[in-house]
């Protein structure tokens, strides 16, 4: 498996890039929510990867936060959704809204990305929520707490903090704030601010 690609970026495209390592041009599909971050062709870019093999060829799928290529690779281990729906649910929605909607068996908005129809969103409420849970891909066990921390999540992207290290913050100040998402974000503010 490649775990990540760091090199030159030489072409942007609709939803892939072409990165330059070692003289070979690597073509990377990304989500949507990545054209925003890179970098001006010719710079260094660095992406978190997945290689699919399947019987008519292999494609690379990059991200730029680690949190989202293992976010695609859940989705993935579900029945029925494949590389590209699977890309399209973290374009769409994040891994900040993403565990959210799954903890809170919210099929209606799984249900808005494309591929993925009632039937499968409720597949990926059943063979994920407890996974997340388990593996603590969220910052609490209740849906409703869990559902501030990714609002909370998004209000410190929003404010230009890295996912990983807004993540970790609301892990950390989870189990001492309320579920209000505001408090949440003072609490983790304060953390990162130390």
């Amino acid at each position: 498996m490649i775990a990540h690609v760091h090199g030159t970026l030489a072409d942007v495209l609709m939803d892939a890039v072409i990165i330059e390592v070692g003289g070979i041009g690597l073509h990377v599909q990304i989500p949507a929510n990545v054209l925003s971050h890179l970098p001006s062709p010719g710079q260094k870019v660095k992406l978190y990867t997945h290689l699919a093999v399947r019987e008519d060829g292999m494609e690379l799928f990059g991200f730029r936060e680690e949190a989202d290529r293992v976010a695609f690779l859940q989705l993935l281990g579900v029945g029925g959704i494949g590389p590209k729906t699977a890309l399209a649910a973290i374009s769409q929605l994040g891994t900040a809204r993403l565990w959210p909607a799954i903890l809170q068996e919210d099929a209606t908005l799984l249900g808005t990305v494309p591929g993925i129809g009632k039937k499968i969103a409720r597949r990926v409420i059943v063979e994920l929520k407890d996974r997340i849970q388990k593996q603590h891909l969220v910052g609490s066990e209740a849906g409703t707490v869990a559902s501030s921390s990714g609002e909370a999540l998004a209000a410190l992207v929003a404010l230009g903090y890295n996912e990983r290290e807004a993540a970790e913050a609301i892990r950390l100040v989870d189990q001492q704030a309320s579920a209000d998402t505001a408090e949440l974000v003072r609490a983790a503010l304060r953390s990162l601010g130390k």
